[in-house]
């Protein structure tokens, strides 16, 4: 009950844990900077714990904006999580110290299973950004998972709230189909304020006749990338830039020279920010190409929304985008790993610019109407 009333007051001092934090790359990484900041920014004392990235750095301490920020030091990672012998120390030191109102913790992220050696000082809130993938393209996992699921399980009856980022994503998610009771639903949010700013253009392009059709996220198998150069071949008047690196990057720069398309598709790697915001302030589209329900929301969905562009996303059974992207209004959607497809909703775009522009025009009143991150209520 003492909770309960804690979190009705104006002040509350909320413990984020992640698995990694900005300038680290990542959607649930973005969105966890921009909830603190505009958490900071309503008064709220706000702390995030993560990870470092990269092998032997030392745990750091660091205040960025108001939020105070503790990266605790990795020896690498398994199976995707680090390996991060001090966590439990720092988490414990953390929770004596700071004696938050609301532990927020943001999974998948083994390392939130600690918070099960802990007796419950507050109000503990489980955001669910995705299941762990266990589908036939990463059998580690599947075979791993069996020893996560307790654990989850676990964490997930510990938890007072559970946060799921969309409809579909919760009404698919078998892990919780056990805990619909304690689920609440909302989407994920940006803060505008951090995409604003875009600096003098630095990036070659082609002649501005030449529609350009911008993706961003990391070369992974799930991201269907191989469909979207694919689909690149087919639309020899528009240029296409793929942001990101990853396991799958050589594979793709491989596809495209062997398409001989160096010239209309472009794969820069990761880039910094501000050439981020310039790459999507001049694309005419954005589009996600992802084939599996591991996209489960698209973050970078919305930053391309702020920016007033209308998006090609696929139809992903059980998967957040198609709550994003409203098919005719805010874009358009196809079949997943289907180039050809995809090649025709760009066509559709690059030959009716006025319903291109209209449709981006409806995609930025979609964001400020429903994912701006000040407007999202979690606890």
């Amino acid at each position: 009950m003492g909770c309960l009333k804690k979190l009705l007051s104006s002040r509350l001092k909320i413990l984020h844990i992640s698995k990694f934090y900005p300038p680290e790359p990542g959607g649930i990484e973005r969105f966890v900077h921009d909830l603190a900041g505009v958490q900071v920014k309503k008064g709220h004392e706000v702390c995030v714990l993560a990870h470092q990235a990269g092998f032997g750095k030392k745990t750091v301490s660091e205040q960025i904006k108001g939020v105070k920020v503790c990266r605790v030091r990795s020896l690498g990672q398994a199976a995707y999580a680090p390996i991060a012998p001090e966590f439990p120390l720092v988490l414990f030191s953390l929770l004596h110290r700071f004696k938050p109102d609301v532990i927020h913790a943001h999974v998948p992220n083994p390392s939130a299973f600690w918070l099960l050696f802990i007796r419950k000082p507050c109000f503990l809130v489980l955001h669910w950004h995705a299941d762990v993938d266990v589908s036939s393209m990463d059998r580690k996992m599947g075979f791993l998972y069996q020893f996560y699921r307790p654990w989850e399980v676990l964490l997930l009856k510990k938890a007072d709230r559970v946060i799921a980022t969309s409809h579909a994503y919760f009404n698919a998610s078998r892990p919780l189909s056990r805990f619909k009771k304690k689920t609440r639903v909302v989407p994920l949010g940006i803060d505008p304020e951090r995409l604003a700013g875009v600096s003098p253009a630095s990036f070659p392009k082609t002649p501005h006749t030449l529609f350009t059709v911008l993706s961003v996220g990391r070369f992974t198998y799930y991201k269907g990338f191989e469909f979207l150069v694919d689909a690149a071949e087919k639309v020899p008047d528009a240029e296409f830039i793929l942001v990101g690196d990853g396991p799958c990057y050589s594979a793709i720069k491989k596809r495209v020279a062997q398409k001989r398309l160096e010239d209309r598709v472009h794969l820069p790697g990761r880039v910094d920010d501000n050439r981020l915001r310039e790459l999507f302030s001049r694309c005419d589209a954005f589009c996600l190409p992802s084939v599996e329900r591991t996209e489960a929301f698209g973050m970078v969905l919305l930053e391309a929304m702020c920016f007033g562009k209308p998006l090609i996303t696929t139809k992903i059974e059980g998967s957040g985008v198609l709550e994003v992207n409203i098919d005719g209004v805010t874009g358009l959607q196809v079949p997943p790993a289907d180039s050809k497809a995809l090649a025709e909703a760009v066509n559709i775009l690059k030959h009716n610019r006025t319903a291109c522009i209209q449709m981006g025009e409806q995609a930025r009143r979609r964001l400020e109407r429903h994912f701006l991150v000040s407007n999202l209520k979690f606890y």
